[in-house]
């Protein structure tokens, strides 16, 4: 069974493409490769972000690419000035801790447009983006 939106499919889901919503939609899709859920019921989210826009815009990225949701209980969000997104795989126990790095945070709040913004956090590998642990 194939689940998941799409990047694309996360746009029209969101409104538009922005930086946030790519760093959400990667650590969703960097989770699933990770912890393999078998299907959107086996995973679980814990999203710690500002609860402000446009860092909250992170959530939609998360639930677009996982499908977990605040309707099914799958996903929590907290009020946080880090920016840490936690998963765990429901059948396995096994957890996921992505942390954005400062200094991705840092360049990402010097840019001047969304399309350069976005274009930086594209250009990234997953570990360049986030710590792991």
């Amino acid at each position: 069974m194939s689940w998941g939106l799409t990047l694309d499919e996360a746009i029209r889901f969101h409104g538009h493409l922005g930086p946030w919503l790519v760093i959400g939609y990667r650590a969703g899709v960097l989770a699933r490769s990770k912890l393999e859920p078998k299907d959107f019921h086996d995973i679980r989210c814990v999203v710690r972000v500002p609860n402000k826009i446009p860092y909250s815009c992170s959530v939609d990225g998360v639930q677009a690419s996982t499908c977990c949701t605040l309707g099914k209980g799958s996903i929590v969000v907290e009020d946080c000035e880090d920016f840490e997104f936690i998963f765990i795989n429901r059948v396995s126990k096994e957890v996921l801790r992505l942390k954005l790095r400062r200094e991705v945070l840092d360049k990402l709040l010097s840019f001047k447009s969304i399309d350069e913004a976005v274009n930086y956090i594209e250009g990234l590998k997953d570990w360049e983006l986030f710590e792991l642990s």
